[in-house]
């Protein structure tokens, strides 16, 4: 089969409550949202339809199990369950070809990656649950009309900036990229958002510093690990900050003045991203803060207070405090993440440790490193190792590259190379110089 000249692309994104629209020829009313817009009201509902069939059948066979995949010939779905009464169903047109002597158009129905589908509408979920609450929260302290109209003006921005097309390993692993430091820097930085800490903690108590980016490094956080993860995917893949910083189609939220959480291009800017009578609100450990984020250059430092001290928060008086040690905190960032990079240009490799969610990868993340074939390589073998199938895996591609892939205990490791004169002995040298020089610690016999 040649290769694929229609890639995968979306189908239909629906949210869904299963407890409405019980009366016959009233069941659109579970329809809570729906993507794109211009497929009617009929199809939208025998959509939902089809997705509460299918759960309700397969549930005979896994009870505590719910239906998390659908494939057919057209498309594949991911279907999430994230709080009673509430589904969300994600569909993709699955990638087609041209086979056989008749040119005849086909579907290819192994392009999807299942993995990747369910990360990319968990992160969905968690993001409009993180500005906004819980559906069911939030239906029960308005209506589910106004609910309608909340999901339409999130998610619908949100959704529409994902390339279907371009969903790859990056996805899958949802990682968090680290900045190293050694001990003397660490401390100095740490001691900086400290002291701001301290001197607004004496008056306001609920005060406190969240994370520090270095462009698209993380350098500290001070919150729970899927906190940190779903601010940074936030800051990384929406607002854009570190290297895609003055990227046009980079969006921030805010609340408007009904203190609804809406998106907006981001501006370019030094100080605080959102002024203080704009400040969204983030639902961490089940009750919202506002959330303050300051950019200077190439540092990001992110803040939050309870919404009660925020009026008595003195932003002129905090922005002074942060400026007054920035150029030394930027100068030293800045000469660390240089050093990062010289040892990055080495290797194409990408490693993943589960435990901590450090993810490291010279490999811009829909880079021209990965093409078609390497990026489904990748998500099989990923796959495989999250099944439990191998550990380590070795693959020779079409192109003449070397893909070597080892999974120990919570870590993943993936480097390849282009030598396509070499044998599998000597790549397998390769991989040991590697992993002995720059891994030693991690990938032991």
């Amino acid at each position: 089969m040649s290769v694929p000249i229609v890639e995968t692309s979306l189908h239909y994104f629906v949210i869904y409550c299963s407890k409405l629209g019980q009366k016959e020829g009233t069941e659109h009313e579970k329809i809570l949202f729906f993507y794109p817009p211009t497929i009617n009201i009929g199809e939208q509902t025998n959509s939902v339809g089809i997705s509460e069939a299918y759960v309700l059948f397969t549930k005979q066979f896994s009870p505590g199990q719910p239906c998390e995949f659908i494939h057919t010939k057209r498309s594949t779905l991911a279907l999430l369950n994230p709080e009673e009464d509430i589904w969300m169903v994600l569909s993709v047109f699955n990638p087609t070809g041209i086979t056989g002597k008749d040119n005849k158009r086909e579907y290819i129905e192994d392009e999807v990656d299942d993995i990747i589908l369910m990360k990319t509408i968990q992160q969905i979920y968690q993001t409009w649950q993180t500005f906004n609450g819980s559906i069911m929260s939030l239906a029960s302290k308005t209506s589910y009309d106004n609910v309608r109209k909340r999901l339409e003006s999130f998610i619908k921005p949100y959704i529409q900036q994902i390339q279907f097309d371009q969903l790859d390993l990056f996805t899958s692993l949802d990682g968090i990229k680290f900045l190293p430091l050694n001990k003397n820097v660490y401390l100095t930085i740490f001691g900086y958002i400290n002291s701001v800490d301290l001197h607004f903690q004496s008056t306001l108590s609920s005060f406190r510093f969240g994370l520090v980016l270095y462009k698209d490094n993380l350098i500290l956080s001070s919150l729970e690990q899927n906190e940190t993860r779903i601010l940074y995917n936030y800051l990384i893949n929406m607002v854009k900050v570190g290297p895609d910083i003055n990227s046009s189609n980079s969006m921030i939220v805010k609340n408007n003045s009904n203190n609804i959480p809406i998106w907006q291009t981001k501006g370019v800017r030094t100080g605080f991203m959102i002024q203080k009578d704009s400040l969204p609100m983030v639902w961490l450990g089940g009750k919202p803060q506002a959330m303050i984020v300051y950019e200077q250059k190439d540092t990001f430092l992110l803040f939050l207070i309870d919404p009660s001290d925020l009026p008595q928060l003195p932003f002129e008086d905090l922005s002074a405090s942060l400026v007054q040690n920035f150029e030394f905190v930027n100068l030293t960032l800045e000469q660390h993440y240089a050093k990062k990079a010289n040892f990055d240009e080495q290797y194409k490799y990408i490693y993943f440790n589960q435990m901590n969610l450090a993810i490291r990868s010279p490999i811009k993340p829909k880079g021209p490193e990965l093409n078609k074939e390497t990026m489904k390589l990748l998500n099989e073998i990923h796959a495989d190792f999250e099944g439990g199938l191998s550990s380590e895996i070795i693959v020779k591609t079409q192109q003449d590259r070397w893909i070597v892939a080892k999974k120990i205990d919570f870590r993943e490791f993936y480097i390849m190379f282009d030598n396509k004169n070499s044998s599998i002995l000597e790549i397998n040298e390769e991989v040991k110089n590697a992993t002995t020089k720059f891994f030693k610690f991690l990938f032991t016999d």
